[in-house]
């Protein structure tokens, strides 16, 4: 049921961005980039030999995720996707670190 929420979301994002469909304004509380919670998540995942299957999935807060709407929802995926790149970028520019490739 998520992977179909999800992809959901991506489809009518990527409709918005070819213009087949309206943008539409909604407001959300966005993630503090200091949340050490997520940090820790995005260090656990990094840190991995294996390859993790649904990153996404672990990033995302299901309690959150359920009580929002359509468009507070696809608003959180790509603030979380985005936070995650940051904090990768930044933690992977760290020398000496256990994050560089």
């Amino acid at each position: 049921m998520k992977n179909d929420v999800l992809k959901i979301i991506a489809q009518k994002a990527k409709r918005r961005l070819v213009g087949k469909e309206q943008p539409i304004n909604a407001k959300i509380k966005v993630i503090s980039n200091e949340d050490a919670d997520f940090k820790n998540k995005v260090e656990f995942l990094l840190s991995q030999q294996d390859v993790i299957s649904n990153p996404v999935h672990y990033l995302i807060d299901d309690k959150i995720l359920k009580n929002m709407g359509e468009i507070q929802r696809e608003r959180y995926l790509l603030n979380t996707l985005d936070k995650y790149n940051s904090l990768k970028n930044k933690l992977e520019s760290i020398p000496d670190t256990k994050y560089c490739l």
